[in-house]
């Protein structure tokens, strides 16, 4: 049975980062497909919509406010490419850098493929590194061997 979504992809997406932007796990199984890929999953990440969870509970321990705002959207067949905005404090461990309470303001790009009206596959990239900068930790090279 395909999620009604109001017909659209683009809206599964939509409603995907706003449960991310408020913390509501209980809306990932309704926009997730039960096969759900996540080819870009953080260290330690269970498959399917339970790491997805993992990820947005690790995601708003670092940023407990974190709020998601879609950017631009472009669909395309059973395919969707989306900018999303992240905002939040920095109130916990992030990328070992424990809270600073500074605030941090990054984009992230997704393609996602969709199977009977839900997301199936997921690829992710977030610009961490301006992240990492904006909460005020140093990034060096690594040391020669």
């Amino acid at each position: 049975m395909a999620l009604d979504t109001g017909g659209s992809s683009e809206a599964a997406y939509r409603r995907l980062m706003d449960a991310v932007g408020t913390g509501r796990e209980d809306e990932v199984d309704e926009v997730l497909a039960p096969e759900f890929v996540d080819h870009n999953p953080i260290p330690g990440q269970s498959a399917g919509p339970a790491g997805f969870r993992e990820w947005m509970h690790a995601a708003r321990a670092s940023f407990p406010d974190l709020t998601a705002t879609v950017e631009d959207v472009v669909t395309e067949s059973d395919r969707l490419a989306g900018r999303v905005r992240y905002r939040g404090r920095h109130g916990g461990d992030f990328l070992g850098v424990p809270g600073t309470g500074r605030s941090v303001d990054f984009e992230a790009f997704h393609f996602v493929r969709f199977r009977n009206g839900r997301i199936a596959e997921w690829w992710g990239t977030a610009d961490l590194l301006s992240a990492l900068h904006q909460v005020g930790a140093r990034v060096a090279a690594p040391a020669e061997p």
